[in-house]
């Protein structure tokens, strides 16, 4: 029996329109040269593994003038599937720590070029509320099948 959690509910309704599945590997992407000014130049690397459906990013904790701190942020992946073209589509979110009160969900796809969006999410009890869309993010990324 499969439990579906209000937020992974909530992520599959706002990201998911594609349908179909992708042989299992890996993808790597960084921010490609246009992100470096973009609002979402957090996100410094992302790493899925398609096989144990498990995302890594490597992102800044925070920044001042002078430095930047840097972590890691760990996600599901809920789904991998393929459009009619047969480009994948990944729909992740992070795992959220404990007393972290937004809930980050994040679809990768590629229209011409790779793409990143995201949300925020908080719950109110157990009902899923909107906080923010970020625009998208141009990525650079590479794929190696497993087989």
């Amino acid at each position: 029996m499969t439990i579906i959690k209000p937020g992974r509910l909530a992520l599959q309704a706002l990201l998911l329109t594609t349908a179909g599945a992708c042989a299992a590997g890996t993808i790597t992407c960084v921010p490609g040269p246009a992100a470096a000014s973009a609002p979402s130049d957090w996100i410094r690397r992302i790493a899925i593994d398609e096989h144990s459906r498990t995302v890594n990013m490597d992102i800044v904790r925070s920044r001042t003038k002078d430095t930047e701190t840097m972590g890691k942020m760990r996600a599901e992946l809920l789904s991998m599937e393929e459009t009619q073209s047969g480009e994948p589509v990944y729909v992740f979110n992070a795992i959220p720590s404990v007393g972290t009160e937004v809930t980050h969900l994040f679809r990768l796809f590629k229209a011409g070029e790779w793409r990143l969006i995201g949300a925020g999410v908080t719950f109110m009890g157990k009902v899923p509320a909107l906080r923010a869309v970020e625009p998208g993010l141009v990525l650079d990324c590479k794929r190696s099948d497993l087989g």
